[in-house]
């Protein structure tokens, strides 16, 4: 661990520029790890800052810590013993955040702090954060990790002409609904845009459709086969998005068939 720490120190000191004092366009930023009840989780730091009469004004910022996106609405910082030591309150949108830090390295106005702290759930991290003057740096150039969407449709799978054919989705975070079970109380997922394309055996679209997913993640549609339409194999493709969500796509496919071929029942 005290290598990989010290490989980890050296690679931020090599993108530290060498700049002049200025009051305006700070920024602190750094990764590292958390402990959280889900294990060690991937977890950075970003704060936009200002200099002013010797306060460190706090503009914007967040928190990340694995999948979870925490935006800063409030910190105070403060830097003591000559800028070697760091002290940091902040509060987010859903938690309280204390820290402290030290300086481990410092090139001009730039300086490198180890940060270490804890959330108010019981959370604690461990940052490397340069502070350093950036004034084209702005808190959206690092967008947050996207949380996976777990897709799951329950369809007709035959379709006689003038039937209809129905489909329904739902949407869960994976997490929280590991056997992918369709039927699942709970992790559904609310709100996320559903998009729909039902295609003929030879590519025509015969409907388009686009919505939200409802109450408990459910998204229905139907469409009713005409009894001059083609038969054969349809294709359902299907494809949930939303911005805080990477987008997912799957197809699906089922047959259409007039009435007088359908099928019969095995004595």
């Amino acid at each position: 661990m005290r290598f990989l720490l010290i490989l980890l120190v050296a690679a931020l000191a090599l993108i530290v520029p060498s700049v002049s004092y200025s009051d305006t366009g700070f920024v602190l930023a750094g990764n590292g790890y958390g402990k959280t009840s889900n294990g060690v989780q991937t977890t950075s730091l970003q704060a936009l800052l200002d200099f002013s009469d010797s306060e460190i004004m706090f503009q914007s910022g967040r928190l990340l810590i694995g999948d979870d996106t925490h935006t800063i609405t409030d910190m105070t910082i403060s830097l003591s013993n000559n800028k070697k030591s760091l002290k940091l309150t902040a509060t987010s949108d859903d938690l309280g955040i204390t820290a402290s830090g030290k300086l481990i390295l410092s090139a001009g106005a730039n300086s490198i702090y180890h940060i270490q702290g804890k959330t108010s759930d019981s959370e604690s991290f461990s940052i490397f954060a340069i502070l350093k003057q950036d004034k084209k740096l702005v808190i959206e150039t690092q967008k947050p990790t996207q949380k996976d969407i777990l897709l799951l449709v329950k369809q007709t799978e035959r379709v006689e002409w003038k039937s209809p054919y129905k489909f329904t989705i739902r949407t869960f975070d994976p997490k929280l609904n590991t056997l992918s079970d369709f039927h699942s109380t709970s992790g559904y997922l609310e709100g996320i845009t559903i998009s729909t394309i039902i295609t003929n055996p030879i590519g025509d679209k015969i409907k388009t459709s686009e919505g939200m997913t409802q109450k408990f993640g459910y998204y229905e549609d139907s469409v009713i086969i005409p009894d001059n339409a083609r038969t054969g194999i349809y294709t359902l493709n299907v494809t949930a998005s939303d911005k805080d969500y990477k987008t997912v796509s799957k197809e699906f496919t089922f047959v259409v068939f007039p009435i007088s071929t359908g099928p019969t029942a095995t004595p």
